[in-house]
């Protein structure tokens, strides 16, 4: 096998090496110096002419007259020539005979493909760019996805319907061959402890130093002498970072001590060369960077650049000398599913399906796969609100929607729609009248905003009701509820205008529409809370005692580490349906975040937190299944961490059950086998007594049989009952919580206990209680989700 993933290696390497050589291939070069039109033809009618009158180089050029129409003029077949893909410069020479006035020309291409023809924009001179004084160029970048075209032209247009022109030296060069694999991912790593590692001026003076204090190491490299703002320390990244390859970028950037109290904006920027042109493209953002500490610049950067030449450079908004140290990037993988895990929705089907959310490219090509094989009930997380389906009035937009409904469809997937009424994501025309004017709180606009809430349902679900019978639930009306109002409800523009008549509305409306296996559902955050809870408990009632029909309620849980705990949850869940025995309950959107501490990047979030995530998705799953039907679907609010609306640009959770690469984590582990987690199989035990009663040491050890490591592993407490021999009051000295630190699978570490035993005889017995635990879980503390467990049962001191 070694072998033959050697050959392939080598095999792709070379490839790669042919496809380099190949980049500057010219596909065209027209410069009609054989008196011909050289295979140019009419788009329109035109008259094309082989003329001696003007050349940009030589002695002849293509003359286009008779134009009656902006679109008209010379036009050359490139069907089958050009690859998808693959990124070519097309470029022309144009010029007005005498007497003509100026006027734009532009390079378009005709694109016939799947039965559409598109009309692609390559180049175009400035509005008056072109004029009979000279020759001008135009130039521009062109590539086309797949499929590949039926039909490819290339033609030469103008603004002015009747101009006349001249076009020359026209070439199309293929710059860079469709993106694939990497020729390597080896990356760059500058750490300048050997010198600049590559590095150079880009309009600057650079060198190593030592003198100003390095963030790593010793040495740093030093940008002096900056003739400009774009000027700074740059490395050629051509053969690092490849065009349809993804990268972690990553520098430190100070200014020298120099600079006193001085900040400067610095920011990571790329220089794109495509054979002729020239482009600049942000990496990192403007930083605020100063002299008094290093500043990390940081991100995660997908290459869309075809290129002949890639320069990264750090660039700030002054001239001021620059200090940049411990440069990487670092290739990232394209995702890819772990084919041989289990089902995480086949594991849970004994209790309640399991969904996750549809959007815009989470549906596709891997992410697609993920969906598929750990999914079987399917939520739009946006493409069903009503901003999203009618964002002007009357129009409605289902492209999307539909989309997702035929995945779930095709796939054997349940649907959950989201949502009618909600005070975020409705537009603003909902509640202003026909000049653009917010709605007075009348009967009249009362009456209007009820209508459109019965309108714009009406209209969604009837688009819907082919499916159907693919949809299981409807959030119909979402937080509703603000448990600080003495009246419980949310001061809304639904409720301002409407009361709570919205809310009844839109049940009765869904109701009307839908069929009895569709259930109903009011869809609300943080139910554990006991005064929202109480107002979930008098809202459905309400309900109920108009006869509004409402058939459950949708439990989110955006929930972190630290609240609610699982004891609340199920409370929560047991106390409605006490209040409302037959009451459907549902977790709608559920995901657990970090919370505290924060992580600016994911790569930053320790292993020790990614598993007290999967110890925390264990005990809630533990807690939902323990409610025996009480909880009949649970949707978690994403696929993967590479799409999570709780990730900003400043801070990143891990909420979900793949990391961003789809790859499972413990969290995965948390839900579909616990035994998987790490340090689970953390145990302890007295390992021997010694000392005099008055100071005696107890050695407790605590192994780790895996797998995995159990982090950050303390004894948080010990504590003894008294089971036999005379009756004593031993007293514990040692001082809890112990530190035992990391433990690795295979490994273990001991602590000693120091206990005063005085007035005890030797053959006294106790029971011993030492709750124990890691990062990761709690062992022996049934109050953090875990079963009783303790060292040992009974002990004698001696």
């Amino acid at each position: 096998m070694l072998g033959w993933i050697k050959s392939w290696r080598a095999a792709c390497a070379l490839l790669l090496a042919l496809c380099t050589a190949a980049a500057q291939a010219q596909v065209v070069q027209s410069t009609w110096e054989d008196g011909t039109t050289q295979g140019w033809s009419a788009f329109g009618s035109v008259t094309l002419t082989n003329s001696s009158a003007a050349a940009h180089a030589g002695a002849r050029s293509l003359l286009t007259t008779g134009r009656t129409a902006t679109y008209m003029g010379p036009s050359l077949n490139l069907t089958g020539s050009l690859v998808p893909n693959a990124t070519y410069q097309v470029t022309a020479w144009v010029r007005l005979p005498a007497g003509t006035a100026a006027t734009q020309l532009k390079l378009t291409m005709q694109r016939t493909a799947g039965g559409t023809t598109s009309y692609d924009n390559i180049a175009a001179s400035s509005a008056t760019g072109v004029t009979d004084g000279g020759w001008t160029q135009i130039t521009g970048l062109y590539s086309f996805a797949e499929p590949a075209p039926t039909q490819l032209v290339l033609y030469i247009e103008s603004a002015s319907a009747t101009a006349s022109y001249y076009v020359d030296d026209v070439s199309v060069t293929q710059i860079a061959a469709a993106p694939g694999l990497p020729a390597n991912t080896t990356g760059l790593s500058s750490t300048f402890e050997t010198g600049t590692q590559g590095w150079f001026g880009r309009g600057a003076t650079i060198a190593t130093t030592s003198g100003e204090g390095a963030h790593g190491g010793s040495q740093a490299l030093l940008a002096t002498a900056r003739a400009g703002s774009w000027a700074g320390p740059a490395v050629d990244v051509t053969h690092v970072m490849f065009n349809g390859s993804t990268y972690k970028v990553s520098a430190w950037v100070k200014l020298p001590a120099s600079a006193g109290s001085a900040t400067t904006q610095a920011k990571l920027s790329l220089q794109r060369d495509a054979g002729t042109i020239t482009t600049y493209h942000t990496v990192v953002g403007s930083t605020t960077v100063g002299a008094s500490a290093w500043v990390r610049l940081t991100t995660t950067y997908a290459v869309a650049l075809a290129n002949s030449k890639l320069t990264l450079y750090v660039e700030s908004g002054d001239t001021a000398p620059l200090l940049v140290d411990d440069v990487t990037v670092t290739y990232v993988p394209p995702p890819s599913i772990e084919t041989n895990l289990l089902s995480v929705a086949q594991t849970q089907s004994p209790y309640f399906p399991i969904g996750t959310i549809a959007y815009s490219g989470g549906l596709s090509g891997v992410p697609g796969d993920l969906v598929a094989k750990h999914f079987n009930s399917l939520v739009s997380e946006n493409d069903m609100k009503w901003s999203a389906l009618q964002a002007t009035p009357g129009v409605f937009t289902y492209a999307n929607a539909d989309a997702q409904v035929a995945f779930a469809k095709a796939r054997g997937m349940k649907l959950r729609g989201h949502t009618f009424a909600w005070h975020e994501q409705v537009p603003a025309w909902v509640f202003q009248d026909a000049t653009g004017n917010a709605l007075p709180a009348t009967p009249a606009s009362k009456a209007l905003v009820l209508q459109r809430e019965v309108e714009h349902i009406t209209q969604v679900l009837n688009h819907f009701a082919p499916e159907v019978a693919s949809f299981y639930a409807w959030d119909v009306v979402n937080e509703a509820i603000d448990a600080s109002q003495a009246d419980c409800m949310r001061k809304s523009n639904w409720y301002l205008l409407t009361g709570t008549d919205f809310i009844d509305t839109a049940f009765r409306t869904a109701r009307a529409l839908l069929p009895a296996s569709v259930k109903l559902y009011y869809n609300d955050y943080s139910t554990t809370d006991p005064a929202k809870l109480a107002c979930i408990q008098q809202l459905v009632a309400g309900l109920k005692s108009r006869g509004v029909p409402i058939d459950g309620i949708g439990h989110q849980m955006h929930i972190s580490l630290s609240y609610p705990t699982p004891a609340a949850v199920t409370h929560a869940v047991r106390t409605l349906a006490t209040a409302f025995p037959g009451l459907s309950q549902q977790v709608t959107e559920m995901d657990i975040k970090i919370s505290d501490p924060g992580y600016a990047l994911y790569e930053d979030i320790p292993p020790a937190v990614h598993a007290q995530l999967g110890y925390a998705w264990r005990n809630y799953f533990n807690a939902l299944r323990s409610l025996n039907g009480l909880i009949d679907s649970v949707t978690l609010w994403g696929q993967a961490d590479n799409h999570t609306w709780l990730t900003s640009a400043t801070r990143t959770e891990a909420p979900l059950l793949f990391d961003p690469s789809l790859k499972a984590k413990p969290a995965y582990w948390g839900v579909v086998d616990p035994s998987q987690l790490p340090g689970i199989n953390l145990t302890g035990s007295i390992a021997s007594k010694a000392g005099a009663p008055q100071a005696r040491v107890w050695t407790l050890a605590f192994t780790n049989a895996g797998p995995g490591t159990a982090y950050g592993a303390r004894l948080a407490g010990l504590t003894l009952r008294q089971t036999g021999g005379a009756a004593c009051t031993p007293i514990v000295k040692t001082g809890f919580p112990v530190v035992l630190g990391d433990i690795a699978a295979g490994t273990s570490a001991s602590t000693n206990i120091t206990i005063d035993f005085s007035g005890c005889t030797a053959l006294a017995t106790f029971a011993v209680d030492a709750p124990f635990n890691a990062a990761n879980g709690w062992h022996g503390d049934p109050a953090k989700g875990s079963p009783a467990l303790s060292l040992s049962r009974t002990h004698q001191f001696r």
